[in-house]
């Protein structure tokens, strides 16, 4: 899309919802009124005016408000509506008075400030008597819409700004993550080591001891035998190597992305997994980690202990968030408490993000992240 084409759609944005925050004042005043009785329905008008603003008019929220500020920001939100309204009925009145002088002035009618001396004619000084007010006026109605739009965003910010109990909370929840973080990443040290340790050292310590006997083997069937034999131990050395590396940091994700990394992940995946990508462009780096180890960690335990047939990941945006799916058929039951699940929990909480686990008995079992991408 050329700059041109991408600033019209922007302002054709712009325009449609600065129209529907007119429309939508009877609305807010239903959210407030309804506020005492059906608390869900304050809550979901809220978000409809959420979305209206950044969606269409590019305004940054901290998140929907929620409960008695919802109520409180409809309220607000209903009196910038309003005077939106008057700016608007304004701007159309302004534009009516304009095209009625010029019409007068062009068919000779009686315009009072016209100095018409025949019909169609208009003398140089009555151009500039109506042109000084009306550069004002036009310079007036803008500023009087783009101050609209700064108190819609100005009364969406405020009600979502987060009070004292919150922050409290939230640096509460930030000191637990870090407590969190660094025990995964210890956990994840341990765990490399005892993979080095158990795989890839007993097979070097394999690989020199056909060595060792290659050298003393004097039957040179006997040695070309050791020889292949070595040959093979050396392919296996560098599959759990590669495997290892794989399960430190893939290469591939670094390089080419969240999604050629989960398509070597089904390909490397012995059921038969099914990948749905809708992501237009690459997300950050942070959230291509969290979404693959996520995605890995699920199809992990869905191999080892859910006996599922198949398994389906979908990767989508969602606003500001990106959201990953993995779904498999298995018998359910998975525990969210576990190791590999609490590790990747405390990994995408840290990018304040959330991770919900689905996994009824019978099945099926449904691993969902959801990590903001602003």
């Amino acid at each position: 899309m050329s700059s041109s084409s991408a600033r019209s759609s922007r302002a054709a944005a712009a325009i449609a919802g600065y129209l529907l925050g007119v429309v939508t004042v009877p609305l807010d005043l239903l959210g407030v009124l309804a506020a005492p009785i059906s608390a869900g329905l304050t809550d979901r008008i809220a978000s409809v005016e959420r979305r209206r603003l950044t969606r269409l008019l590019g305004v940054r929220s901290n998140g929907v408000p929620r409960g008695p500020r919802a109520a409180g920001y409809l309220a607000a939100r209903a009196l910038v509506g309003m005077l939106g309204a008057l700016v608007l009925a304004l701007s159309g009145l302004g534009v009516v008075v304009a095209v009625a002088v010029v019409y007068g002035a062009a068919t000779g009618a009686a315009v009072p400030i016209i100095d018409a001396t025949e019909p169609g004619q208009v003398s140089w000084a009555s151009v500039m008597v109506l042109a000084l007010p009306g550069a004002v006026l036009c310079f007036l109605a803008v500023q009087g819409l783009l101050g609209v739009v700064r108190a819609e965003a100005w009364c969406l910010r405020r009600s979502t700004r987060p009070g004292q109990d919150e922050l409290a909370q939230r640096v509460a929840q930030l000191t637990t993550t870090r407590a969190e973080v660094i025990e995964v990443i210890d956990d994840e040290r341990r765990r490399i080591e005892r993979d080095l340790h158990d795989g890839v050292q007993q097979r070097v310590v394999a690989l020199s001891i056909l060595l060792g006997r290659v050298e003393r083997e004097a039957d040179e069937d006997r040695r070309g035998e050791l020889q292949r034999r070595a040959i093979a131990e050396t392919g296996h050395i560098l599959d759990e190597l590669r495997e290892v590396s794989w399960r430190i940091y893939p290469a591939m994700l670094a390089r080419d992305g969240l999604h050629a990394a989960l398509e070597a992940l089904a390909d490397r995946t012995p059921l038969p997994t099914r990948l749905d990508y809708a992501l237009t462009e690459r997300a950050p780096r942070p959230v291509e980690s969290a979404c693959y180890f996520t995605a890995s960690e699920a199809i992990t335990n869905a191999i080892k202990h859910s006996g599922a047939e198949t398994v389906a990941v979908d990767v989508e945006r969602d606003g500001p968030l990106v959201r990953l799916r993995v779904r498999d058929d298995g018998n359910g039951g998975a525990d969210p408490t576990g190791h590999g699940l609490a590790g990747i929990a405390t990994r995408v909480t840290a990018l304040d993000g959330t991770m919900r686990v689905d996994s009824p008995p019978g099945g099926p079992t449904i691993v969902t992240v959801e990590v903001p991408c602003g």
